[in-house]
């Protein structure tokens, strides 16, 4: 949301309303699919299937903003002649740094392996 409140002004400017509404489809469209994909990779945390979690989680990451861009850009109207193209090249990365930080596992402050010691060696 701070993105699109800094990227409203440069949207009014040179798209005017139709700006504002492509701006605010991709942020819409780039969280959404991070969104899925945080869900389908929380869902296939196991081990077992991580890398199934990794793989969906990208292809929706990826496939829910890039289809409806490409979509509206070969459909043509306002929001492809507004740039939602552009928009989608500033937000997705956003999203991406976004959604990779909260699918990192968390820390949990004092828990450590007792058998390593402070160096990284085994203690053995």
């Amino acid at each position: 949301m701070l993105l699109y409140a800094l990227l409203t002004p440069i949207a009014l400017f040179f798209g005017g309303v139709a700006g504002l509404w492509a701006a605010a489809a991709a942020a819409a469209l780039c969280l959404g699919g991070a969104g899925i994909a945080l869900v389908i990779s929380y869902s296939l945390r196991s081990p077992a299937r991580a890398l199934y979690g990794m793989l969906l989680g990208t292809a929706a990451r990826m496939a829910i903003p890039l289809g409806f861009g490409l979509a509206a850009h070969l459909h043509g109207g306002p929001l492809a002649e507004a740039g939602l193209l552009y928009y989608l090249l500033v937000f997705y990365p956003v999203t991406l740094g976004v959604e990779t930080a909260l699918s990192l596992p968390q820390n949990i402050a004092g828990v450590s392996c007792p058998s390593v010691s402070g160096d990284g060696f085994s203690e053995v």
